[in-house]
């Protein structure tokens, strides 16, 4: 039997590795230039928190920067006076937590926005940081679990938790219960700082209960 005789399904299959190969060099680029990009936004967060920490700027000189850019890089997308002061915020919210560093490098800056922004506490940004991580979810999918409140369902109450994150990431509930409880110990305030995140979620969402 010749090549050109050969079932297209079977060709198919011969080609299989060639195809996965190429498919995981694209996937490699993607994360590097991903990488890349949150990478430069934290060195841009990083310097326009110490320029404004140490007075040498104030917030109209963030604008100022903006128009520059936009100007002088015309192509030059995502430096908007409101995005520059959201790589600040994401520069000061995940500074000197050597645990986290490396997982928001490995999330879309979308994914980013929607944990830096509705995180309340570093234990629950942590948490959605590593899942959306791990589970390679979607902006939609990560921003559905934040609005279900996951997090605060998992660690209050772990019997409720979903099965499949009972059983794909046991140990990580018990991090977090355990993280969340000391933290609770040692400071009484931070019970009700759930609390309140517990409420604002159903004032947010009135539809949302703590049951599963």
């Amino acid at each position: 039997m010749n090549a050109s005789s050969v079932p297209d399904n079977a060709a198919d299959d011969r080609f299989n590795e060639v195809l996965a190969l190429i498919q995981s060099a694209r996937q490699q680029a993607m994360q590097a230039v991903n990488t890349q990009l949150i990478e430069l936004y934290w060195q841009v967060g990083a310097y326009i928190s110490r320029k404004l920490e140490q007075a040498e700027w104030g917030d109209s000189v963030v604008n100022q920067l903006a128009e520059h850019l936009a100007q002088t890089q015309p192509g030059l997308r995502g430096f908007t006076r409101p995005n520059l002061f959201r790589m600040r915020q994401f520069y000061e919210t995940y500074r000197g937590d050597e645990k986290v560093s490396p997982l928001v490098r490995q999330i879309p800056w979308t994914h980013n926005l929607v944990i830096f922004s509705q995180g309340k506490l570093p234990e629950e940004r942590e948490f959605y940081l590593r899942m959306a991580v791990q589970e390679k979810w979607s902006k939609r999918e990560l921003e559905r679990q934040f609005k279900t409140a996951l997090f605060e369902r998992s660690v209050t109450q772990p019997a409720k938790a979903s099965a499949v994150l009972r059983q794909t990431h046991p140990a990580a509930l018990e991090i977090f219960r355990d993280a969340y409880e000391r933290k609770n110990h040692e400071n009484p305030n931070c019970m009700s700082s759930m609390h309140w995140i517990l409420s604002r979620r159903q004032a947010d969402n009135p539809s949302y209960s703590h049951s599963p």
